[in-house]
């Protein structure tokens, strides 16, 4: 599957939705945070470097917001319509629309639009996610798609046998924790596949284009983060869920 045809699909089967088509002329505004999301990170680490900077899109519909996460931040105000057919490009989907179609999902109750900001609720839920992953695949054969410093300590000290792919030329190739290697996905995508079991896989894969490379696999992916939310529903992906309160 393409990037253009995982767009299709999710264009589609959003517009399915039971009063969706109502909304497409309605307004919906996308305003981009200026700074870098801060990195959750372990406690007591001392930061090898910034990392690659990563922002939040924030979409507002009827008063309800949906976000995602991009490389490549831009603000947009205008139709929910025009927000949906920004164009998709190979380097993703535009965050954008994946915003404002977390934000409508979310104001018809289909899923949750926004993370928490505090930094307790953003550890709980990285906690919960591993041990989810414990439970359920164990601790030998995990590949993490997208450096997250805080995951990558956790499946340390818990003595998990894991990879991580990420495209920070920064990461590749360099320990971190002691006895990690941050691999280049580029090169070591076919091995991963051959000795992976488990893929947890960052949500903001859908804006950089990269998520149709861990689809169709045969392989076990979970996607996590809010940037999915709306689109892990529409299109039966498996999603550790950002609960709503």
């Amino acid at each position: 599957m393409t990037i253009y045809e995982l767009y299709d699909e999710l264009i589609k089967k959003f517009m399915q939705l039971p009063g969706v088509s109502d909304f497409l002329r309605e307004n919906i505004s996308v305003v981009r945070d200026e700074n870098p999301e801060p990195a959750l990170m372990p406690w007591n680490y001392i930061p090898f470097k910034d990392r690659r900077p990563e922002y939040r899109v924030t979409a507002d519909f009827r008063g309800v917001k949906g976000e995602a996460y991009t490389e490549n931040p831009e603000s947009f105000e205008g139709s929910l319509g025009e927000a949906l057919a920004i164009a998709v490009t190979e380097a993703g989907i535009d965050a954008r629309c994946i915003a404002a179609i977390n934000a409508v999902m979310s104001y018809l109750g289909y899923c949750a639009g926004t993370f928490p900001t505090d930094f307790d609720e953003r550890r709980l839920y990285s906690e919960a996610l591993f041990g989810h992953v414990i439970d359920n695949y164990g601790k030998k054969n995990i590949v993490l798609i997208g450096y997250d410093g805080y995951l990558v300590k956790k499946m340390v000290s818990d003595e998990c046998d894991f990879w991580t792919l990420d495209r920070d030329p920064d990461n590749i190739s360099q320990d971190r924790f002691k006895h990690v290697v941050v691999n280049s996905g580029r090169f070591n995508r076919e091995a991963c596949f051959a000795w992976g079991k488990i893929f947890i896989v960052t949500g903001s894969t859908l804006c950089n284009g990269t998520i149709t490379q861990f689809l169709d696999k045969g392989v076990d992916i979970l996607l996590y983060g809010i940037t999915c939310a709306g689109a892990a529903r529409l299109l039966g992906l498996p999603w550790f869920e950002v609960k709503q309160k």
